[in-house]
């Protein structure tokens, strides 16, 4: 995997986080407090040093009302009406899993999670 791509996904991947938090009005050290982080941790994934952990990102979004997909999918292009429909039915089915499991079910398919995040990058690369 090219070093320069990967370098962009955690830089926009960071901003989207920093975006996100400042359309809620929601300041750094309140949002660290909310996901149970130290504050310079919750800097470090701002500024792109650190990347979130899935439920990390997962409880961000949650927090700051914007759909998952948007922190990981890229601003550019379209995302076909076919791909939109097949995330919008696995976001629901999670959104039917009780919270206190979530982390857990997370957790356990963070390997199938990240080969799908690598799958679909790559389709968008092509």
């Amino acid at each position: 995997m090219d070093d320069t791509w990967v370098e962009n996904v955690k830089l926009r991947t960071a901003t989207k986080i920093r975006e996100a938090r400042e359309r809620k009005d929601i300041t750094q050290v309140a949002m660290a407090k909310a996901l149970g982080l130290a504050r310079q941790t919750y800097l470090d994934l701002e500024s792109g040093k650190t990347e979130p952990r899935i439920s990390t990102l997962v409880s961000i979004a949650d927090i700051t009302g914007r759909p998952l997909i948007w922190f990981i999918y890229e601003d550019e292009g379209p995302i076909s009406s076919e791909d939109k429909n097949d995330i919008q039915v696995l976001l629901d089915l999670f959104a039917q899993v009780p919270r206190s499991m979530r982390s857990k079910l997370i957790e356990h398919n963070m390997s199938f999670v990240s080969c799908w995040i690598d799958y679909v990058a790559s389709v968008k690369r092509k």
